[in-house]
């Protein structure tokens, strides 16, 4: 069995949905539910701080 998922990590996003996201991750407390949201998650952050630069 096969199976291709297609991910895309959103980079336009408001002020607003920044700090959803920042809150759904402290309210999930994702280290400890899914490991892989770890490096997400600071990955999203990497990205938007090279945006701002």
């Amino acid at each position: 069995m096969f199976v291709q998922a297609v991910v895309e990590t959103p980079v336009n996003l408001t002020a607003k949905q920044r700090e959803l996201l920042r809150t759904f991750e402290t309210e999930t407390n994702s280290a400890r539910h899914s490991p892989e949201a770890h490096g997400f998650f600071s990955k999203v952050k990497e990205l938007w701080e090279d945006l701002k630069e």
